[in-house]
């Protein structure tokens, strides 16, 4: 098992479990149905779960390219 692409799917995992937590509390402390996030908490959100997609994404395609040319 690869140990750096498990820490990466753990951190985005957990990225995107307290993101559902603090939606949830906003919306249990103000009342209402709606989201009340504001934009720029969006846009730090999007680049944070981005950036972690990409990089595990680059990791796991680095390491698949390099087992295809051990092989080779």
């Amino acid at each position: 098992m690869d140990i750096v692409a498990f820490v990466l799917a753990i951190a985005l995992t957990l990225a995107i479990t307290l993101l559902m937590v603090v939606v949830l509390i906003n919306v249990i402390a103000h009342q209402t149905p709606t989201q009340t996030l504001g934009e720029n908490a969006t846009q730090v959100i999007i680049a944070i779960i981005g950036g972690l997609i990409g990089v595990l994404g680059s990791y796991i395609g680095a390491r698949v390219q390099q087992k295809t040319n051990e092989r080779n």
